[in-house]
C-alpha cells in the first residue's frame, strides 16, 4: 500500500507536461483525478470506519445480560477502581450500576464531557473504560491486565532466596558468594573465584561482616546474603527457597525451588539440576524428551534494556539436566496405586512424573514449579489476581437466574457433607465423601468456570448471609478430613475457582509438537512475559550493580 500511495501522489503532484503539437487528451488528466478521487475515497472510509468503530459502544444498562461484552464491561470496572469489586458474571447487575455510577462521577470530576451518572455504559463512558482499561487477548482469552502478576513469591521473603553457607560448603552458591565479597572491595585480598569455601573465604567473610555491622561468624545467613547483593556484582549464583499456594480447595501445596544462574554478555542461564529415580523400566526416552520440551518451551523470551538506544537485549535460556541436588523426581510409566483402566489418569506432580501422560506441556509445566513459580489454575479469586495480574476471564455465562438460585439451595442442602457409605466406613479420609454434593455441582455447572457459577456464588451469598460456598465446600470436607486433591473436593470447589490458560495454568494452549510458544497461534503462547519477569528483574539487579544504571529491562519474545 505505501509505495502505491506515493507512486499516485508523484503522479498527482508533479508538473504539467510541457507543450506540445498534440494537445494532450483530456480522458487521460479524468484517470488521473479518477485515481486520486478513489484513493481520498479509501483513505477517508477507513478513517471514518476507525473513528465509528472507536466510537461505536454497546448501550448497556441494569438488567442486560449475560454476555461477554457485559462481562468486560465487569472487568474494565474492576481495573478503574470498582469498590467492592464486581463479580464477573456477564450480567448487568444493581452492583454493576453502581460502579459505573461511581467511575462516571470521577469523570465528570475530572471534566470530561459528555459524561451523565446515569449508571448506563454507553458512549463517552465506554469509550473511557476501553481508554483506562483496555481489553487484551491473552493467551486466547479476553482480559483486562490490572498489574504485573508475582508469579515467584517466596513462603518467608525474610529468609532471602541463598542457601545458608559456611566452612566447608562448595558449589555455585560459593562462587558467587566469593564474587561479591571480591567486588564489594570490603573483604580485603581477592579470593580465588573456586567455588570452596575455605579458610581464606571464611576471613573474607569476616572481615565484610566486620564492615557491614552483622554478626562476624563466618557465616553467610539472610541477612549477611542481604548486605552482600547490595554491596558486589556477581555473573552467578544459587537460589532456593520455599513457596506454597493453595490450588483446588487445598492449603499448603508447594516444595523448595531450586535452580542455578550465569550471566554473560549475550544470556542469562538459568540450569536445574534434575536427579530421575526410575521406578519403572523403559522410561528413559521419555526423559529425553522432557528435558527437550522444556528447553524450547522456556526458552523463548530475550530481557530488552529499554533505556538502551539501540535496545540491547539478552536471552533468557532454561535449561533442565540430569543429575545435582536441586530436586528429585520418581519416573513411573503410571500410577501403580490406580487400576489398569484408570492408568491414563495418573497425575503428575512437581516431584513425581508419569510417562503415560502424553502432554508435551507437562514437563515444563512442572519445571516451573521447580524454579519456584505458582500455578495459575483453580485458584481464589485473590491469588489469581496477585499471580496473573490479570481480570479473571468472563467464561461461561449462559443460564437462568431461577437455575442458579435453585443450585445454590441444592449444594446449601448437602452440606455437611450427607453420604451414606456402605461398609467398612473409614472414621476419615474415604475417598467416597463428597459423591452427593459433587454430584450436584458437576449436573448443574460440569468443570467450567465463569459467568454462571459466579451468579450460583452470588446467589448462595444472598441466602446465606453472605458465607462463600467455596469456603463452605473446603470446610465441608476438611469436617470429613478428606485428603487433599480428592476427586469429589476438586470437581465441587472447580466451578467457583479461576484459571488462566497459559502453560503455568491449564496448559491448553501449549503446542502438540512441543516446539516452544514460536508455533503457538496469534496471541496464544504457552508461556507469558510473567512468568520469566523475576529472571528479568534477577539481570537488572546485576546490571545496576555491575553499571551504576538503573535501567529499566523487561521481557520480550524473541
Amino acid at each position: 500500500m505505501g509505495p502505491t500511495i506515493c507512486a499516485m501522489a508523484d503522479r498527482a503532484h508533479r508538473a504539467p507536461d510541457p507543450p506540445t503539437t498534440k494537445p494532450v487528451a483530456r480522458p487521460h488528466r479524468r484517470a488521473h483525478e479518477h485515481q486520486v478521487l478513489k484513493l481520498q475515497r479509501q483513505v477517508g472510509n477507513r478513517a471514518v470506519a476507525a473513528f465509528i468503530n472507536a466510537l461505536a459502544v454497546q448501550r448497556a444498562k441494569e438488567g442486560d445480560g449475560p454476555t461477554n461484552d457485559i462481562g468486560i464491561i465487569q472487568q474494565q470496572l474492576n481495573a478503574v477502581g470498582a469498590s467492592p469489586r464486581l463479580a464477573i458474571t456477564g450480567r448487568f447487575d444493581a452492583a454493576t450500576t453502581t460502579a459505573t455510577k461511581a467511575f462516571q462521577k470521577k469523570l465528570i470530576t475530572e471534566k470530561v464531557a459528555g459524561v451523565t451518572e446515569d449508571g448506563i455504559v454507553d458512549g463517552v463512558t465506554h469509550a473511557q473504560l476501553k481508554a483506562r482499561a483496555p481489553s487484551v487477548n491473552i493467551s486466547g482469552s479476553d482480559t483486562v491486565v490490572v498489574g504485573p502478576g508475582n508469579t515467584q513469591v517466596p513462603l518467608n521473603p525474610a529468609l532471602g532466596t541463598h542457601a545458608q553457607l559456611q566452612i566447608g560448603a562448595k558449589g555455585v552458591g560459593v562462587r558467587e558468594l566469593q564474587e561479591r565479597l571480591n567486588n564489594s572491595g570490603a573483604a580485603g585480598k581477592k579470593l580465588r573465584v573456586d567455588g570452596d569455601f575455605g579458610p581464606r573465604t571464611d576471613a573474607g567473610l569476616k572481615t565484610f561482616q566486620t564492615g557491614a555491622k552483622v554478626t562476624a561468624n563466618g557465616i553467610a545467613d539472610p541477612g549477611t546474603w542481604a548486605k552482600l547483593e547490595a554491596a558486589g556484582a556477581a555473573t552467578q549464583g544459587h537460589v532456593e527457597f520455599d513457596w506454597r499456594e493453595e490450588v483446588e480447595g487445598v492449603k499448603n501445596v508447594g516444595l523448595r525451588a531450586g535452580y542455578d544462574w550465569k550471566l554473560s554478555k549475550t544470556a542469562l542461564s538459568v540450569t536445574v539440576g534434575i536427579t530421575f529415580q526410575k521406578k519403572h523400566k523403559n522410561v528413559e526416552g521419555r526423559i529425553s524428551e522432557w528435558l527437550s520440551d522444556i528447553k524450547q518451551i522456556w526458552s523463548t523470551f530475550k530481557a530488552v534494556n529499554h533505556n538502551d538506544p539501540k535496545k540491547k537485549s539478552v536471552n533468557l535460556n532454561f535449561e533442565a539436566k540430569r543429575g545435582g541436588k536441586d530436586h528429585t523426581v520418581d519416573v513411573f510409566q503410571f500410577n501403580p496405586a490406580l487400576k489398569k483402566v484408570d492408568r491414563p489418569k495418573s497425575r503428575s506432580d512437581s516431584g513425581t512424573w508419569y510417562t503415560i501422560d502424553p502432554r508435551r506441556s507437562m514437563a515444563p509445566h512442572e519445571f516451573g514449579h521447580l524454579i519456584g513459580l505458582a500455578d495459575e489454575y483453580n485458584r481464589v479469586e485473590e491469588h489469581y489476581l496477585n499471580v496473573t495480574g490479570e481480570e479473571p476471564a468472563v467464561g461461561d455465562t449462559a443460564g437462568l437466574l431461577a437455575d442458579a438460585t435453585k443450585t445454590a439451595g441444592d449444594i446449601k442442602a448437602k452440606m455437611p457433607l450427607d453420604d451414606t457409605l456402605a461398609a467398612p466406613i473409614a472414621a476419615s479420609n474415604d475417598a467416597r465423601w463428597g459423591a452427593n454434593l459433587a454430584g450436584i455441582i458437576t449436573t448443574a455447572l460440569g468443570r467450567k468456570q465463569g459467568g454462571f457459577s459466579r451468579l450460583v456464588a452470588q446467589e448462595y451469598a444472598k441466602a446465606n448471609a453472605g458465607a462463600s460456598v467455596y469456603t463452605d465446600i473446603q470446610k465441608a470436607f476438611n469436617d470429613k478430613s478428606v485428603p487433599g486433591f480428592q476427586d469429589n473436593l476438586s470437581a465441587s470447589v472447580r466451578p467457583f475457582l479461576y484459571s488462566n490458560r497459559s502453560l503455568m495454568g491449564t496448559m491448553q494452549t501449549t503446542p502438540a509438537k512441543g516446539a516452544g510458544g514460536k508455533d503457538a497461534p496469534e496471541h496464544e503462547h504457552p508461556i507469558e512475559p510473567r512468568h520469566v519477569q523475576p529472571f528479568v528483574n534477577l539481570l537488572a539487579k546485576e546490571w545496576t550493580l555491575q553499571t551504576g544504571k538503573a535501567d529499566v529491562w523487561k521481557p520480550e519474545r524473541r
